[in-house]
């Protein structure tokens, strides 16, 4: 069988590898990796991946020693290329198609793209798919692009999770990816009054290229007090992204009466919460996660009409020999937004300029 390059997880390192190319099963499509974002879950597995495998096996998601024992194999957010069918596959796009999909095998089950130990990802040369679950990406589209459809989905999922309505006003806090793709759902509604907090300038900038209607910087302004101010009254949504949990807490106590909470952020560690303000304050509190089949198409066509200015979200790319220094480079102090993984070359992390 031949093989092809692989980044492999194994005991919280990443390792470039030489691994057999996987042979689709039935209902299942081979596909060829041309670009794949790296996601913020993905540095909370390699640097977390412990407390992650303890809340899946605490689930009965997978055993916690599979977890341990069994390579993982990242990459849910991507664009690719139909190279070939399994048996008794129904061949909706011929090779060379590029698609998209939402990174989950119903016909294994419901293991994740990406995410399920053994189950390759997008940050291989070449992985699997359901073909029932794939969709064209528009010749217009760059590959680039597509990657974005995932997050753009997350964000989607989070506003349709509050119930948001156009007359609220909405506090996204982190303006990263998932922000950013939450303030570009929440337009898309529209909804006018959108605040967008981040300690950077510059993601306060993209965000206000995004849809955002206010950017402040938290650690100079109270942003849940201006949100508040300007609802005067009206329902106020604030959508954690930031993922620290520290700042749950501080939410639940700045927000003012009948505001909802919506959590977007990966959290595994313990988190100290008093939900006596909540309590009294008889706040809605959300956790959103992942999205609906649905919802992804939606994304994409989002995408398709060239209104979310994926480029200013975009920052930098990379081959597969460089994705190792890229996540040191990501998860230490820095001021990317989204790293995009182009598989099918070697390379290091390169500054993305859309101009």
């Amino acid at each position: 069988m031949s093989q092809m390059a692989a980044v492999v997880v194994r005991n919280g390192q990443l390792e470039n590898e030489r691994i057999d190319i996987p042979t689709p099963g039935p209902g299942q499509v081979l596909v060829k990796s041309l670009a794949c974002g790296i996601c913020g879950s993905d540095l909370h597995i390699v640097r977390h991946g412990e407390e992650v495998a303890d809340i899946f096996d605490k689930l009965g998601v997978m055993p916690k020693d599979l977890m341990a024992s069994t390579p993982l194999m990242l990459g849910h957010e991507f664009c690719a290329e139909v190279v070939s069918y399994g048996p008794d596959t129904e061949q909706r796009f011929n090779a060379g198609t590029r698609v998209t999909c939402v990174p989950m095998l119903m016909s294994q089950g419901g293991a994740g793209v990406g995410i399920t130990p053994g189950v390759h990802g997008a940050y291989s040369e070449y992985f699997i798919v359901d073909a029932d679950l794939l969709l064209e990406v528009p010749a217009h589209l760059s590959s680039l692009a597509a990657t974005v459809t995932e997050p753009l989905a997350v964000g989607m999922h989070a506003v349709n999770r509050a119930k948001v309505d156009k007359d609220c006003v909405a506090l996204v806090a982190g303006c990263g990816a998932i922000g950013l793709a939450t303030i570009a759902s929440l337009k898309h509604l529209g909804v006018k009054d959108i605040v967008a907090s981040d300690l950077q300038p510059k993601n306060r900038a993209i965000a206000q290229e995004f849809g955002a209607s206010a950017a402040v910087d938290p650690s100079v302004e109270d942003e849940v007090a201006l949100a508040a101010k300007i609802a005067d009254g009206r329902r106020v949504v604030i959508f954690e992204c930031v993922g620290v949990h520290q700042l749950i807490n501080s939410f639940i106590e700045r927000a003012p009466a009948k505001a909802t909470l919506v959590i977007t952020g990966i959290h595994t560690a313990m988190a100290q919460v008093n939900f006596g303000f909540a309590t009294v304050k008889e706040m809605d509190i959300y956790f959103s996660y992942y999205y609906t089949p649905e919802e992804f198409a939606q994304s994409l066509s989002l995408m398709a009409s060239g209104d979310i200015p994926w480029q200013h979200m975009c920052t930098a790319t990379v081959g597969m020999d460089g994705v190792t220094d890229a996540f040191n480079t990501l998860l230490g102090k820095n001021e990317h937004i989204k790293v995009i993984i182009e598989p099918w070359r070697n390379g290091a992390l390169t500054p993305y300029s859309h101009e």
